[in-house]
């Protein structure tokens, strides 16, 4: 009997320890005003200027857009972030900017569009 035990107490211990962590992620699809994807934007994550009775972490994640327009963004916890996007035009002489805010939950993939505008 003991040993029953021993074995079903050993085979739960490995079992619940193995058991991976779900990512919270965030997806940024960066636009332009025609709706187009845009490559090699400039997007941030970040948890700055929310309000005086929010708890800060000032967490900040910046990545560049891929050729989808995309970021991916990956945090530990949960949490409300700004999000800003900018970038120069070909020509240099054009600063595209854009920002929302999106809520990210434990465990899950969220998607967030945002759309980049002349500044």
């Amino acid at each position: 009997m003991i040993r029953i035990s021993l074995l079903f107490l050993f085979c739960v211990l490995t079992l619940t320890s193995c058991k991976k962590e779900s990512l919270t992620k965030a997806i940024i699809t960066v636009y332009d005003i025609n709706g187009n994807t845009v490559p090699g934007v400039s997007v941030t994550l970040s948890q700055e200027q929310l309000g005086p009775s929010v708890n800060q972490t000032n967490l900040t994640s910046t990545q560049i857009s891929d050729s989808n327009g995309q970021t991916e963004h990956v945090l530990d916890l949960e949490a409300i972030m700004n999000v800003n996007a900018y970038m120069l035009t070909q020509l240099g002489d054009t600063l595209m900017t854009g920002a929302t805010t999106v809520r990210l939950f434990g465990g899950r993939t969220i998607s967030k569009d945002i759309e980049i505008t002349p500044y």
